[in-house]
Protein backbone atom coordinates (compact mmCIF):
# COMPACT_ATOMS: atom_id res chain seq x y z
CA UNK A 1 0.00 0.00 0.00
CA UNK A 2 2.91 2.74 1.10
CA UNK A 3 4.74 1.42 -2.64
CA UNK A 4 1.34 2.45 -4.36
CA UNK A 5 1.13 5.49 -2.60
CA UNK A 6 4.25 6.17 -3.46
CA UNK A 7 4.26 5.36 -7.17
CA UNK A 8 1.55 7.75 -7.18
CA UNK A 9 2.94 10.53 -6.03
CA UNK A 10 6.19 10.16 -7.90
CA UNK A 11 3.71 10.44 -11.01
CA UNK A 12 2.17 13.33 -9.40
CA UNK A 13 5.50 15.28 -9.30
CA UNK A 14 6.23 14.27 -12.88
CA UNK A 15 2.96 15.20 -14.25
CA UNK A 16 3.94 18.70 -12.40
CA UNK A 17 7.27 18.87 -14.34
CA UNK A 18 5.72 18.03 -17.31
CA UNK A 19 3.22 20.80 -16.87
CA UNK A 20 5.59 23.59 -15.76
CA UNK A 21 7.77 22.76 -18.79
CA UNK A 22 4.76 23.65 -20.87
CA UNK A 23 4.10 26.55 -18.40
CA UNK A 24 7.70 27.55 -19.40
CA UNK A 25 7.27 27.12 -23.51
CA UNK A 26 4.05 29.78 -22.75
CA UNK A 27 5.90 31.74 -21.38
CA UNK A 28 8.69 32.23 -23.66
CA UNK A 29 6.83 32.59 -26.92
CA UNK A 30 4.06 34.80 -25.36
CA UNK A 31 1.09 32.42 -25.86
CA UNK A 32 -0.95 33.10 -23.00
CA UNK A 33 -4.16 31.55 -24.48
CA UNK A 34 -3.49 28.43 -22.71
CA UNK A 35 -1.64 29.58 -19.23
CA UNK A 36 -4.75 30.38 -17.30
CA UNK A 37 -5.68 26.64 -18.24
CA UNK A 38 -2.09 25.39 -16.95
CA UNK A 39 -2.05 27.52 -13.67
CA UNK A 40 -5.76 26.03 -12.74
CA UNK A 41 -4.05 22.53 -13.42
CA UNK A 42 -0.81 23.23 -11.49
CA UNK A 43 -3.23 24.15 -8.60
CA UNK A 44 -4.83 20.99 -8.73
CA UNK A 45 -1.36 18.66 -8.98
CA UNK A 46 0.17 21.04 -5.91
CA UNK A 47 -3.03 20.12 -3.66
CA UNK A 48 -3.06 16.66 -4.84
CA UNK A 49 0.88 16.09 -3.85
CA UNK A 50 0.08 18.18 -0.73
CA UNK A 51 -2.42 15.67 0.38
CA UNK A 52 -0.55 12.30 -0.39
CA UNK A 53 2.63 13.97 1.31
CA UNK A 54 0.06 14.47 4.52
CA UNK A 55 -0.80 10.95 4.36
CA UNK A 56 2.13 9.03 3.80
CA UNK A 57 4.26 11.22 6.12
CA UNK A 58 2.96 9.48 9.49
CA UNK A 59 5.55 8.54 11.84
CA UNK A 60 4.87 5.19 10.76
CA UNK A 61 4.99 5.13 7.27
CA UNK A 62 8.23 7.29 7.19
CA UNK A 63 10.00 4.60 9.74
CA UNK A 64 9.16 1.79 6.92
CA UNK A 65 10.08 3.89 4.04
CA UNK A 66 13.77 4.41 6.19
CA UNK A 67 14.25 0.77 6.41
CA UNK A 68 12.95 -0.70 2.80
CA UNK A 69 15.66 0.58 0.32
CA UNK A 70 12.74 0.16 -2.46
CA UNK A 71 10.92 2.84 -0.97
CA UNK A 72 13.68 4.92 0.41
CA UNK A 73 14.66 5.41 -3.36
CA UNK A 74 11.10 6.12 -4.43
CA UNK A 75 11.00 8.98 -1.77
CA UNK A 76 14.30 10.26 -2.99
CA UNK A 77 13.24 10.13 -6.55
CA UNK A 78 10.01 12.32 -5.25
CA UNK A 79 12.28 14.60 -3.44
CA UNK A 80 14.52 15.41 -6.57
CA UNK A 81 11.41 16.18 -8.82
CA UNK A 82 10.26 18.10 -6.22
CA UNK A 83 13.11 20.12 -5.89
CA UNK A 84 13.65 20.05 -9.95
CA UNK A 85 9.90 21.43 -10.04
CA UNK A 86 10.63 24.13 -7.64
CA UNK A 87 13.60 25.27 -9.76
CA UNK A 88 11.37 25.13 -12.77
CA UNK A 89 8.71 27.41 -10.66
CA UNK A 90 11.24 29.84 -9.58
CA UNK A 91 12.17 30.26 -13.83
CA UNK A 92 8.68 30.65 -14.70
CA UNK A 93 8.11 33.28 -12.05
CA UNK A 94 11.26 35.08 -13.23
CA UNK A 95 9.34 34.88 -16.73
CA UNK A 96 6.64 36.27 -15.44
CA UNK A 97 8.16 39.71 -14.03
CA UNK A 98 10.27 40.01 -17.25
CA UNK A 99 6.97 39.93 -19.13
CA UNK A 100 5.05 42.18 -16.40
CA UNK A 101 8.06 44.42 -16.88
CA UNK A 102 8.40 44.54 -20.85
CA UNK A 103 4.89 45.57 -20.36
CA UNK A 104 4.84 47.83 -18.24
CA UNK A 105 7.81 49.84 -20.23
CA UNK A 106 6.32 49.18 -23.27
CA UNK A 107 2.75 51.28 -21.87
CA UNK A 108 4.75 53.84 -21.32
CA UNK A 109 6.13 54.37 -24.32
CA UNK A 110 2.48 54.14 -25.62
CA UNK A 111 1.38 56.72 -23.41
CA UNK A 112 4.18 59.12 -23.51
CA UNK A 113 4.06 59.07 -27.71
CA UNK A 114 -0.36 59.22 -27.07
CA UNK A 115 0.68 62.78 -24.68
CA UNK A 116 2.95 63.61 -27.53
CA UNK A 117 0.03 63.53 -30.15
CA UNK A 118 -3.19 63.69 -29.07
CA UNK A 119 -2.99 67.83 -29.47
CA UNK A 120 -3.13 69.27 -32.88
CA UNK A 121 -4.24 72.38 -32.48
CA UNK A 122 -3.42 74.90 -30.07
CA UNK A 123 -6.02 77.16 -28.38
CA UNK A 124 -6.75 79.74 -30.58
CA UNK A 125 -7.08 76.71 -33.52
CA UNK A 126 -3.67 77.27 -34.95
CA UNK A 127 -1.88 74.06 -36.31
CA UNK A 128 0.35 72.38 -33.76
CA UNK A 129 3.17 70.08 -35.21
CA UNK A 130 3.26 67.01 -33.49
CA UNK A 131 5.58 64.07 -33.36
CA UNK A 132 5.02 60.33 -34.03
CA UNK A 133 7.91 58.51 -32.62
CA UNK A 134 9.98 61.01 -33.83
CA UNK A 135 8.25 61.93 -37.22
CA UNK A 136 6.72 65.16 -37.74
CA UNK A 137 3.00 64.92 -38.57
CA UNK A 138 0.57 67.89 -39.48
CA UNK A 139 -2.96 67.31 -39.11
Amino acid sequence: MLLEKLSELLETTQALQALLEEEKQCLTVKSFGQLNTLLFNKQKLLQKIGASDKTISTEENLTIIESDQTLSHLKEDIEDRLRECKKNNEINGQLIEMSMKSNKHLMQILTQTKGQNTVTYDQKGVLNRGSLLGKDIEA
